[in-house]
């Protein structure tokens, strides 16, 4: 009896510091995933499975997409009837569980790859249904408490890119889920998709745009301050003159008009013309459009009408040819200079066209 009374009180001794010791293991998101699947997947089928490991990422509705395998069967996750997520399994898992429907154990052989059909989302039902309902409270007291609940078992989703024609884009956190299945190195996969809650989405950061300096530059630029000098005349003068000048001395501007201003640039060169006058009371200058160059004869040179004829068209006219004009000639030509072309015949007129020509050329 005594003995009896020790055994059970050591055992309720060590029964309850069991018991403590199991309340202090901190409750994670992690080891809530493994205990929901591993249960629901021995409550429903008998299948015994091992979850050797999690991940867990946050990605685009794009980039999620983009790394799913193509044979994974995805099932539809609902919020208000709405699709909002999915839980995807591969072939091995599949198998698994048909295998244990069907003939009670799991074959010691990987299984045959193939695309997901109707009846594997059936087979499969018992299973990631129970896991699904037991993983809101499996969460609470976790970082993903809440990110589960509301949400039931749907339909079958086709593939990946029906699923993007239909989820929101949005940022969406990713549950992985290895599964080692115990018989002939058979590892299967289970996945989780939905999005982030609305206090966990990440605030966007704005990111900095490259300047446009084609833009940015040339209107700085023009922003700048810029020094013209108005420059009305300027002319030489004798040091002695200038330290002569005094106070009411007028000194004369040869060739200076009121049109004549020039805006010069600090580095001197011309940028415009204007004009001289008043603004407000204060002297102003008015841009004016530069004066277009006029051409001039040159100083001494004869004006004739007949001087640039041909030797040929001189013979050809009929009647008298015109006098030439008389040309001043300057040095030892003067002693020598011929009379002038009226008074000698048409041939001799001729041959001295070009001594006519070498003189203007001097």
């Amino acid at each position: 009896m005594t003995d009896n009374m020790h055994s059970t009180i050591l055992r309720r001794m060590t029964g309850g510091q069991a018991t403590d010791a199991a309340a202090e293991v901190p409750q994670t998101a992690s080891r809530a995933l493994r205990l929901a699947l591993t249960r629901a997947a021995n409550d429903t089928v008998g299948l015994v499975l091992t979850v050797t490991s999690t991940a867990e990422d946050e990605q685009s509705l794009d980039e999620m997409l983009d790394a799913l395998d193509q044979q994974l069967m995805l099932i539809a996750l609902n919020r208000a009837d709405q699709l909002v997520g999915f839980i995807a399994v591969d072939m091995e898992f599949r198998a698994a569980v048909m295998e244990m429907q069907t003939i009670g154990a799991l074959i010691p052989a990987v299984a045959e790859n193939r695309a997901p059909t109707g009846t594997d989302k059936m087979m499969c039902d018992p299973v990631l249904a129970a896991f699904q309902n037991a993983l809101p409270e499996a969460m609470n007291g976790t970082p993903l408490q809440g990110w589960v609940d509301g949400t039931v078992l749907g339909e079958r989703i086709a593939s990946a890119r029906a699923a993007g024609l239909v989820l929101e884009d949005d940022t969406y956190r990713i549950l992985r889920l290895n599964v080692d299945l115990g018989v002939a190195d058979r590892q299967a996969q289970v996945l989780i998709a939905l999005p982030l809650l609305a206090e966990q989405r990440p605030v966007p950061v704005a990111t900095e745009e490259k300047p446009d300096w084609a833009t940015l530059f040339p209107a700085a630029v023009q922003e700048a301050p810029v020094a013209l000098d108005a420059l009305l005349h300027r002319f030489e003068m004798p040091l002695a003159r200038a330290h002569a000048l005094q106070v009411g001395q007028v000194v004369p501007l040869l060739g200076c008009k009121v049109s004549s201003v020039r805006l010069m640039a600090p580095n001197g060169k011309q940028v415009m013309t204007a004009k001289l006058g008043q603004f407000g009371g204060k002297r102003a200058v008015r841009i004016e459009t530069p004066p277009q160059p006029q051409m001039h004869e040159l100083p001494g040179a004869p004006i004739s009408q007949g001087r640039g004829m041909m030797v040929n068209e001189l013979t050809s006219n009929a009647g008298p040819v015109p006098a030439a004009p008389e040309m001043p000639v300057t040095g030892p030509e003067a002693l020598t200079a011929p009379e002038p072309a009226a008074e000698l015949g048409l041939e001799e007129s001729a041959a001295l066209a070009p001594i006519e020509s070498d003189m203007m050329l001097d």
